[in-house]
């Protein structure tokens, strides 16, 4: 995934199975900040801030998982 092309707001998906949303736009090319909404095998992870590289990025979420998420 190109990180670059990510902008705030956007839903992905983690290799870890956890829901997150873009807070920053990546600076630096190599990692992007985002907030977990989800994060199914640690629930202290959900609310808190990391940075994420292209590693650990699965796919944009899709309508469906972010309604259910509580998002939108």
């Amino acid at each position: 995934m190109d990180i670059g092309a990510l902008a705030a707001g956007d839903t992905l998906w983690l290799e870890d199975g956890s829901l997150v949303a873009v807070l920053a736009p990546s600076t630096n090319g190599e990692t992007v900040k985002v907030r977990y909404v989800e994060a199914p095998f640690d629930a202290s992870l959900i609310g808190s801030e990391a940075d994420c590289s292209d590693y650990d990025i699965i796919s944009f979420a899709n309508e469906s998982d972010i309604a259910d998420s509580g998002l939108k």
